[in-house]
C-alpha cells in the first residue's frame, strides 16, 4: 500500500534475489491461523518492555483503562537492534537533546470494552514539551506507521533505528525518497523527527495490534489515540505536574499509517468519550495522511467520474513495483499479492478470534458479517501464498522470501491468487501484462454470502464519508472540522487522479 516505502525496502533485496539462490520457505506456514494463541513470534529481551510473558499478548493489568501506560523503557543507553555493540544513542539519526523511550500500554481491539497490551514509541525533548504560554497546551504528533508486515517482530518499536529515528521512509528522521540509482537522503538534523522536537513537540508512535489487525480502521485509530494517552502519563511522570493542560493533538501517517490517521481524525472525539481516560486531555488539531489506503473499493453509484478497476485493490492487484525503473522480471515485486497477503490473512484470523460484544458502540467490523471464509476469495495457492507472507516482514532477509513468493503472480494466466471474479484475467491477457482487478465490480453486483461478507468488511473500513459504517465521517474538534491534509507522490500506486469524463484524457 505504501509504493516509495515497499520500493525503498526492497531495492537492494531485489537485486540479490536476482543473483542468489532461492531462499527456503519449507518452514513457513501454509494456513491461516484460526482460533486459539496467536501467532506472534516471540521477542528477545532488547525488546523490553513489549517482550516477554509480560508484553504484548499478555493479559491486561486489573483495573487498567485505555490509553493507560504500563511501563516504558528508555532507549538511549540500550543496545542497537542491529548491532548489539552499539547502543542507539549510537547510530545514525538519533535525536540530538531528547529521550526517546519504548513504551507498553493499553488499548483496545474488537471494541471499546476488548482491551489489549500494545507496544510503541515516544520521543520527546530532553526538558520535556514546550508549553504555549496563552493556551496552557503543548503539541503532540501521533505518528502512524505504513506497511511492515503483521507481526510484532516486523513492527518499528523491535528496531527503531530503521522504523523510527531511520530516515524516510521506513521512519521519520532524515528526509528521503526514490529508490535505487534515483535515491535521496537528507541529514537526520533537518529531518522530521529532530524539527518535531525541536519544536518542543512531543511524538507518540504506535505499532498496532499485531498479527491480525491490519488497515482494520477503529482498531488503527484506538490504537493511535492510546499512545498518545500514553505518552501524556509519560510526559506528567518524567516531568511533574509542570506540564500542559492539554495537548494539541496531530495524527499523521504513510499508507497504512495514512488510512489509520484518517480513521483518527474521524473517531477521535468519539473514542475519547466511549473510552475516557481521566490521566490527559487531548484535542484534535489536525489530520496529515500521506498516501493513504482510502479508496479501497469505489462505489460508482456513490462517486462520480469512477467506474469499476478504478479503487485501491483492483489497481493495485496485478501491479509490479519496478527496481531503477527498468521492467526487468527478476527487479519486480508483485505489489498486489504482497499486500494482499497481509489483508486477507489478518482479517480471516481476526474474525474468527474476536467479535464486538452486543451493543459496542465502537465495534471492529460489520456485526451482521461475522466469521470471514478465505476460500470465498482465494484459490488453494492464494491461501498457501496468503499464510506464506502473514507470516513475514516486508523488511530484512524476509523481503527476498515475500519477493519470491509473490513472483509467480506475474503470469496472472497461470498463477492465480484470487477467485475468477475477483482476479478478472482478461482473455486476450499476456505474461506480465497490467490489468486492473474486478474486485469494485464483484462488490457492487455479488449475491454470494461468503464474498459479500468481504465486501461489507472492506466498506466498513472505507474512511471518511463514502464508509459503510455507523460512526463520525469527518475529523473535528468541538463539532468544528479540522485542516486535512491529503499527500500524494506524482508516482504513487496507491492514490491516483480519475479524469473527469469531460476532461482531456491526458489530463
Amino acid at each position: 500500500m505504501r509504493r516509495t516505502r515497499i520500493a525503498t525496502v526492497v531495492a537492494v533485496a531485489c537485486c540479490v534475489v536476482a543473483s542468489c539462490s532461492k531462499v527456503d520457505t519449507s518452514d513457513l506456514p501454509t494456513s491461516v491461523p484460526g482460533v486459539g494463541p496467536t501467532t506472534t513470534i516471540a521477542l528477545d529481551e532488547s525488546a523490553a518492555p513489549c517482550a516477554g510473558s509480560d508484553g504484548v499478548g499478555a493479559d491486561v493489568p486489573d483495573g487498567a483503562r485505555a490509553g493507560d501506560l504500563v511501563e516504558a523503557t528508555e532507549l538511549a543507553d540500550r543496545p542497537s537492534a542491529s548491532d548489539p555493540k552499539t547502543t542507539n544513542a549510537d547510530t545514525e539519526g538519533f535525536p540530538d537533546d531528547a529521550q526517546v523511550w519504548r513504551i507498553l500500554y493499553v488499548s483496545t481491539g474488537a471494541d471499546e470494552t476488548d482491551l489489549r497490551l500494545v507496544c510503541g514509541l515516544v520521543a520527546a525533548p530532553a526538558d520535556g514539551p514546550a508549553l504555549d504560554s496563552e493556551r496552557g497546551t503543548a503539541t503532540m504528533v501521533a505518528w502512524s506507521h505504513g506497511t511492515v508486515g503483521v507481526e510484532q517482530a516486523c513492527m518499528p518499536s523491535n528496531e527503531p533505528e530503521t522504523g523510527f529515528w531511520g530516515a524516510m521512509g521506513g521512519g521519520i528522521g532524515a528526509i528521503a525518497w526514490g529508490s535505487g540509482l534515483g535515491a535521496k537522503k537528507g541529514d537526520p538534523s533537518n529531518g522530521a523527527l529532530q524539527t518535531m522536537l525541536d519544536r518542543g513537540w512531543v511524538v507518540a508512535a504506535t505499532d498496532y495490534i499485531p498479527d491480525d489487525s491490519y488497515i482494520i480502521g477503529r482498531i488503527a485509530a484506538a490504537n493511535t489515540i492510546d499512545a498518545a494517552r500514553a505518552a501524556s502519563e509519560l510526559m506528567t511522570n518524567e516531568h511533574g505536574g509542570a506540564g500542559p493542560d492539554a495537548y494539541d493533538t496531530l495524527a499523521w501517517g504513510h499508507s497504512q499509517g495514512g488510512h489509520a490517521s484518517l480513521w483518527t481524525g474521524q473517531l477521535f472525539e468519539e473514542y475519547l468519550e466511549v473510552a475516557p481516560n481521566g490521566n490527559s486531555e487531548l484535542l484534535l488539531a489536525g489530520v496529515a495522511a500521506e498516501a493513504p489506503a482510502s479508496n479501497l473499493i469505489v462505489q460508482p453509484a456513490l462517486q462520480d467520474g469512477v467506474g469499476y478497476g478504478d479503487g485501491l485493490a483492483d489497481w493495485e492487484m496485478h501491479k509490479s513495483i519496478e527496481v531503477f525503473n527498468v521492467p526487468i522480471p527478476a527487479l519486480e515485486l508483485q505489489i498486489g499479492p504482497s499486500l494482499f497477503s497481509y489483508i486477507f490473512g489478518s482479517w480471516t484470523e481476526f474474525s474468527a478470534r474476536e467479535a464486538p460484544a452486543d451493543g459496542a458502540r465502537l465495534p471492529a467490523y460489520p456485526p451482521d458479517a461475522p466469521e470471514l471464509d478465505l476460500a470465498a476469495v482465494a484459490t488453494p495457492q492464494g491461501a498457501e501464498t496468503i499464510a506464506q507472507i502473514q507470516a513475514l516482514c516486508l523488511s530484512g532477509d524476509d523481503s527476498k522470501a515475500v519477493k519470491q513468493l509473490t513472483d509467480p503472480y506475474r503470469n496472472a494466466g497461470k498463477a492465480k491468487m484470487l477467485t475468477e471474479e475477483l482476479w478478472n484475467l482478461p482473455e486476450d491477457y499476456s505474461d506480465g501484462e497490467f490489468f486492473h482487478g474486478g474486485v469494485d465490480r464483484t462488490c457492487d453486483t455479488t449475491e454470494d454470502q461468503g464474498l459479500t461478507r468481504w465486501c461489507d468488511w472492506i466498506r466498513w473500513n472505507i474512511p471518511g464519508p463514502l464508509g459503510a459504517n455507523p460512526f463520525p465521517k469527518l475529523p473535528t474538534s468541538g463539532g468544528q472540522p479540522v485542516p486535512l491534509l491529503i499527500a500524494q507522490g506524482a508516482h504513487d500506486q496507491v492514490i491516483h487522479c480519475i479524469a473527469d469524463s469531460d476532461s482531456d484524457s491526458d489530463t
